[in-house]
């Protein structure tokens, strides 16, 4: 007895099966994430190592190569980039996918400790971070007060930055604009030079002085007490009253004697403006797994109840909120499964003419879709575009099962038997083909699920969502249908009069099965007619491939524009402040431009700035983006002397906004990279199809050097390294403790007065201490200005440049990239350079190599599952012709509508695999089933291809139609789901035109072929009756 002769059986049992999948599944769904894409994580850790007062190469001398070679021999490190810059070096090691990334963290600390006991001092020590770049603010606000943008910034920070920190599911707020709360005290050189009195005097007296230090415990009674001595500072007051010095007539001179003490702002790394006004900006991080509707609507809900509460008349405007897009997209997809379920419920009715049949065939739909979230909600899966893309592109497949179940018991009932017995019977007669057309389909998504890479951490909940779906299907085909055919079914009354309609449709059904038998006995009478017509649609399909654009994935149009805009190097923060504001002036009063958020200072360089331009959603507008590009191009073009480049917020979280085309450029000095760089540079500048190209190796940022004369200084008394010292306490400052100001507290910083820094010949007369008296800067260095490396870049421990450049509206990646390398065949680099491509190009050209894997892959599996079906080593290649006939309709339609062969395309072309293996299984099943009981190959042919044609061409209908929805959106995502559709749409009609002539072809041929080579056992006939005894 089979599945469904129980499920026949228990009725009552069955039912109870399908609401134990259908509450579970609704249970789960309200614990179901929201989130735009699967999370996807990269193996990357981080070392910042910061060296104050060090110029770049001297950090890359003794900084920045230790720490490369200790962590290069740690197992499974795919590359390491440095980045060093003036007081830093930043340090990104990039590990092999699947790597333990807690291992890979101890293994780094291990190498590091190592050598930490090597580096200068004054370095310190190398912090190690574990970078998650799927942390990435999914809300960013700004918040302004009739106050100064500092006094903002500390209420902020102070009252409500811990609010939001609670909110559960918030993994940390970032605060920025404004400057902290920090004392100066700018020192009178001259005075202390007067009185004798050193700047090193001063700092430690203030590090004696302001103290807070815990002494010990003491038994007081029957109590244990903790002792303190307290000696800090608890106003600016005290610090100006402090003792520095006592001369020798017994005068005592106090700090404020010889130095201004100011109650100030630390100087100032960044600018935040919104909208041209100076701002606060927060930034919110959710926790890895949360929520992201949640944590954003609860944020949301913060901000509205305490902003007002900082100040009188205190506003918040939220920028970004991610949680809109993911509502967004998760609304266009709902309706596409809605829609397509409609549509996939008529075609059916259309093709069976039976309201009951009809309605038992879409219960499959609810039950497998409800049934698939507690599937989800168990291997820890959100609902997010990928997972309800998966469900939304899988609704013709789950209903396919029921249909061709459903039809089959239908044929029965018209042959006269009663419901059980139709259900019964129907349901058998087609099990082993149902079960071989979803076992391929699983076999095509479960390698789709299992990719390497990027692409296979994006795409598994994508292929996982899709073959569990697809196995509830086959649940609910064996079970619930052909319980609900034998009880609700009617018994077949030949003699009953249909209605007009109904009668005309099966007409029309019944004229098309003719023409078909007639086109089928065509095909089979000029085969190679057929097939060579075939060969050359696959041919003019090729060549069309061949010159269609190539992208990673395509570009969306999410209504933001990233602008860079870099002035030359050395540019001071305010240069840069100054000349960036009347271009903000002059996009804002740009008709589209709802609102401009920059940041001067990005990347804490001071010569950049980025400018966020949102402009009118792409529902409410006419005009495409790529205008609102090039009008954002020309007014940033106007600020002089400053390079422009745009980009757009990244599709998937985590990539980043990294430029499409990323050359790494490897090479053993800066000159020769400047050279090489140049001559790439200008390569890529003659590409039509490249925009903003760039090299990052930058003029050098002017530098003040202090070189030491060595004896001299020897000859004063005066170590080397206290020169470097001196000067970068007399210039940047020297951190010296804190004062206690209420429940406040803030940095005092000791440095000279500004006054004394202003230019060449006042640091050479800086004062140094000495054995033989007090010195000038001068005396022991030469002052003179110098050009050092803005930023020294290396690669896997060699120096490098990156050369980076922007696809042009409408440009091809694919092909630019091809055209490059090209043209770099015939003027190679010169012997020891390398180039490495990176950026999406690379990850194109990887997700190309492992979709190309996944489709050999899942050609295995549905290989092995046909042969599994049909015991025959020989069917399954008659089956697989089908495959490359989809790619005919896909590829044609993604080039008819303009779209490129991208990820999402070649899912859908994935997708297609399937899908028409599942309609030629139907076909050859058929056709084996008829051969069995005594007829010819051609019989069998013309008996099950006229026979099978209702189910074949119903469920590719309704694939297609249901396909509709996602093909024609254009809603938050739509760029990225509208391929994967377009290709399915164009190939299953194809498919299915060219399976039903071209599959009935091979198959003959392959029957002929193996007739040849063994010989056919005689067909199986019905035993002789015996006469009754």
């Amino acid at each position: 007895m089979n599945l469904s002769d129980v499920a026949i059986r228990r009725p009552v049992f069955t039912a109870m099966l399908s609401f134990v999948l259908i509450v579970l599944g609704l249970l789960s769904l309200g614990r179901l994430g929201t989130e735009l894409y699967p999370p996807v994580n990269f193996p990357f850790l981080t070392v910042l190592t910061v060296y104050p007062g060090a110029g770049p190469e001297d950090i890359e001398r003794d900084v920045t190569k230790p720490l490369e070679d200790a962590v290069s021999s740690i197992s499974g490190l795919d590359n390491v980039r440095s980045f060093t810059r003036s007081d830093s070096m930043f340090m990104v090691l990039k590990f092999g996918m699947g790597t333990d990334v807690e291992t890979a963290t101890n293994a780094v600390r291990d190498k590091i400790g190592g050598v930490k006991g090597k580096l200068p001092e004054g370095a310190e020590d190398p912090v190690i971070q574990q970078l998650d770049i799927g942390a990435l603010p999914v809300l960013v606000a700004v918040v302004s007060t009739p106050a100064g943008v500092n006094e903002t910034r500390e209420k902020v920070d102070e009252r409500l930055r811990p609010l939001l920190e609670q909110i559960e599911g918030v993994g940390a707020v970032n605060v920025l604009g404004g400057q902290d709360r920090e004392i100066h005290v700018n020192l009178d050189l001259d005075r202390l030079r007067a009185l004798g009195v050193s700047p090193s005097q001063v700092a430690q007296r203030l590090g004696i002085e302001n103290l807070s230090v815990p002494v010990g415990d003491m038994r007081l009674g029957s109590y244990s007490v903790g002792v303190r001595a307290e000696a800090q500072f608890e106003h600016i007051d005290d610090l100006r009253s402090m003792i520095v010095h006592q001369t020798r007539d017994g005068q005592q001179v106090r700090l404020g004697d010889v130095a201004t003490v100011v109650d100030d702002f630390t100087k100032a790394s960044r600018y935040v403006r919104f909208n041209g006004q100076e701002a606060v900006a927060v930034e919110v991080v959710k926790k890895s797994g949360a929520n992201t509707v949640a944590v954003c609507e609860a944020v949301r809900e913060k901000l509205n109840a305490e902003v007002p509460k900082l100040a009188d008349g205190a506003i918040t405007e939220v920028i970004t909120d991610q949680s809109l897009e993911v509502k967004a997209n998760a609304h266009e997809v709902w309706i596409a499964i809605y829609f397509g379920g409609a549509m996939a419920v008529l075609v059916i009715l259309f093709f069976l003419l039976d309201l009951r049949g009809t309605f038992i065939s879409a219960l499959a739909l609810p039950t497998s879709i409800i049934g698939t979230f507690a599937v989800m909600y168990y291997l820890g899966f959100s609902l997010n575009m990928m997972t309800l893309l998966g469900l939304s592109l899988a609704i013709g497949l789950l209903i396919d099962d029921a249909v061709v179940v459903r039809e089959s018991i239908t044929r029965r009932l018209e042959a006269g038997d009663s419901p059980a017995e139709a259900a019964s019977r129907g349901t058998r007669e087609i099990a082993l083909a149902v079960l071989a057309t979803t076992l391929s389909l699983v076999a095509v998504f479960v390698p789709v699920a299992f990719m390497s890479g990027i692409v296979g951490q994006f795409f598994k909940q994508f292929g996982l969502t899709i073959a569990v779906a697809v196995m509830l299907s086959l649940f609910v085909a064996f079970t619930l249908d052909p319980m609900l055919s034998a009880r609700l079914s009617k018994a077949h009354d030949p003699h009953a009069k249909e209605p007009r309609l109904v009668a005309a449709i099966r007409g029309f059904l019944d004229r098309i099965d003719d023409r078909y038998r007639d086109v089928l006995r065509a095909a089979l009478r000029w085969p190679k007619a057929t097939v060579g017509a075939s060969v050359g649609m696959l041919l003019v399909t090729g060549a069309v491939a061949a010159v269609m654009p190539k992208e990673f994935v395509p570009k969306e149009d999410r209504g933001e524009i990233f602008a860079d805009v870099r002035l030359p190097v050395g540019s001071a923060l305010e240069v840069t402040s100054a000349a960036v504001r009347s271009a903000e002036a002059k996009l804002l009063a740009t008709p589209g431009v709802e609102r401009v958020y920059t940041i001067i200072g990005h990347e804490s360089t001071p010569e950049r700035a980025r400018l966020r331009v949102r402009v009118t959603d792409k529902a409410n507008r006419t005009e495409p983006l790529e205008r609102f590009e090039e009008r954002v191009r020309a007014t940033l073009s106007e600020v002089p002397q400053s390079t422009v480049n745009l980009s757009q917020p990244a599709i998937i979280d985590g990539l980043g906004d990294f430029p499409p085309i990323i050359l790494i450029l490897q090479g053993p000095d800066l000159d020769g990279l400047a050279v090489e760089g140049e001559r790439l540079e200008a390569m890529l500048n003659t590409q039509a199809d490249a925009n903003d190209v760039r090299m990052s190796l930058s003029p050098g940022r002017p530098e003040l050097r202090l070189t030491v004369d060595r004896a001299a200084a020897a000859d004063r008394g005066v170590p080397a390294g206290l020169v470097g010292v001196t000067a970068r306490m007399m210039v940047e400052g020297e951190l010296v403790g804190s004062l206690r100001d209420g429940g406040e507290e803030a940095d005092i910083r000791l440095r000279a007065d500004p006054r004394f820094s202003q230019d060449a010949q006042a640091i050479a007369s800086l004062p140094l201490p000495s054995p033989r008296g007090d010195i000038q800067l001068g005396d022991v260095a030469q002052v003179q200005m110098g050009v050092a490396a803005a930023e020294i870049q290396r690669y896997n421990r060699m120096r490098s440049v990156n050369i980076t450049a922007q696809v042009a509206p409408g440009g091809n990646l694919g092909g630019l990239v091809e055209t490059f390398f090209k043209d770099l065949k015939k003027a190679p680099l010169p012997e020891g350079y390398f180039l490495t491509l990176d950026g999406q190009a690379k990850d194109m050209e990887d997700t190309f190599n492992a979709m190309g894997l996944a489709i050999g892959v899942a050609f295995l599996f549905i290989f092995m599952v046909l042969a599994s079906q049909f015991e025959s080593l020989i069917h399954p290649f008659t089956l697989m012709v089908s495959v490359p006939l989809a790619m005919v309709g896909a590829i044609l339609a993604l080039a008819m509508t303009g779209n490129s062969i991208s990820m999402g395309s070649l899912i859908g072309i994935i997708l297609l695999m399937g899908l028409v293996t599942k309609n030629a299984i139907l076909l050859v099943d058929g056709a084996i089933a008829a051969m069995r009981d005594g007829l010819s190959p051609v019989e069998a042919l013309e008996l099950a291809g006229p026979r099978r044609l209702r189910p074949i061409v119903m469920t590719s209908a309704a694939m297609a139609l249901g396909m509709i929805p996602t093909a024609i959106a254009s809603g938050i995502g739509s760029e990225f789901r509208a391929p994967m559709a377009i290709a399915v749409i164009g190939g299953v009609i194809s498919s299915t035109v060219l399976t039903l002539v071209v599959v009935p072809v091979i198959f003959l041929w392959m029957e002929r072929l193996r007739s040849f080579f063994v010989r056919a056992p005689a067909p199986a006939t019905a035993p002789t009756p015996q006469p009754a005894k």
